[in-house]
């Protein structure tokens, strides 16, 4: 049972299997809407500005999830697939200090802005 256990968190990793991709379509179109309405105001393609945004999230902004609570009021639509995703990639295992949140606010916009790069990878 144990060598089970073991083998299961071994082949685990910190990423989610193109099954649970599946699970997040509403959430995933919102997103996606959202990076839609960026282009049309920027100019440019929806895949180059997934790339860039993948490489560089602190840089990368999508229209409708810049301030802290437009973030927020993201996370109360979602919470449900949000808590689910930050869950499959073990970002509850870390410390509020270690993701730079010193309150519970900020380690709700911290998470949030996890799940989110998360959703774009999934779009992408």
């Amino acid at each position: 049972m144990i060598k089970k256990y073991l083998q299961f968190i071994k082949e685990s990793d910190d990423s989610l299997s193109a099954n649970d991709t599946y699970k997040y379509e509403e959430v995933k179109k919102d997103v996606e809407s959202m990076i839609q309405s960026t282009i049309d105001k920027t100019g440019g393609e929806i895949k180059s500005f997934i790339e860039s945004f993948i490489k560089n999230p602190d840089d990368v902004k999508i229209e409708g999830l810049i301030n802290d609570s437009d973030i927020y009021e993201f996370y109360l639509k979602w919470r449900n697939d949000i808590d689910e995703i930050l869950n499959n990639i073990k970002f509850f295992g870390d410390n509020p200090t270690e993701v730079n949140a010193f309150g519970l606010y900020e380690y709700t916009i911290k998470g949030t802005e996890r799940a989110i790069e998360e959703i774009v990878k999934m779009i992408k």
